[in-house]
């Protein structure tokens, strides 16, 4: 599975073929390089490690320092890996700097992963989108109240996993099925269409669209049957 790690600069409008404004998120991967590499003979398993944002030594742990510094490879502050095959994993060198366009092409579909924003104690109407109760004269102090939690005697507890107040935010989200909808080689930038969760200078990570792949797949199939 191929894909890119890179960082959320924020959204902007690009103009279409049709006129249109169209929403986009500017994700740069301008300092995404090969860190390293896993293989059969010594992991059991092949992958690609990709590193992002250059980082000073003095920020790292000394088993992230030496693991850097044995692979010959910049020190990084992000790290993921992508599984891949033995020959793709051989295309690539350590050192190497990620281009856009060799990954991905205009049109097609991204899923892209990112942690959501931190809101902090949140109640239920912004945490679960609850309605609330309503805004009349006798409604007293109870607005923005879950209301009745409770099952009478049987069970005589709290259901798990009912919708309360607590934390919101601060969550893995992949957004799925985005459009790639302008690449800039040249900075090294992608353009999506719609937003993806995250802050601006976040880390998100870029993949091919799972749910096309599978509809390619299910789609070849049926035409061998045939």
């Amino acid at each position: 599975m191929k894909g890119l790690i890179g960082k959320k600069v924020g959204m902007t409008q690009i103009f279409n073929d049709e006129g249109n404004a169209v929403g986009v998120t500017v994700i740069d991967i301008s300092t995404c390089e090969v860190v390293g590499k896993r293989t059969m003979e010594k992991d059991q398993y092949t992958a690609l490690v990709l590193g992002l944002v250059d980082a000073k030594e003095k920020h790292l742990t000394k088993a992230q320092v030496g693991s850097f510094k044995k692979a010959g490879a910049k020190m990084k502050r992000f790290l993921k890996e992508f599984r891949m095959d033995a020959a793709e994993l051989g295309a690539f060198n350590i050192g190497d700097a990620m281009k856009v366009d060799a990954f991905f092409k205009k049109g097609e579909l991204v899923d892209v992963t990112g942690v959501t924003k931190g809101r902090g104690y949140q109640g239920v109407m912004k945490r679960w989108n609850f309605r609330g109760f309503g805004q009349t004269h006798g409604t007293h102090e109870y607005r923005r109240h879950p209301g009745a939690i409770g099952q009478r005697k049987t069970p005589g507890r709290v259901y798990p996993n009912k919708k309360l107040p607590g934390h919101y935010g601060v969550e893995q989200v992949t957004t799925q099925n985005l459009e790639v909808v302008g690449l800039h080689p040249e900075k090294n930038l992608i353009l999506v269409k719609g937003g993806v969760a995250g802050s601006n200078n976040g880390l998100v990570v870029v993949k091919p669209a799972i749910k096309g792949a599978m509809r390619a797949a299910h789609k070849a199939k049926a035409g061998g049957k045939k």
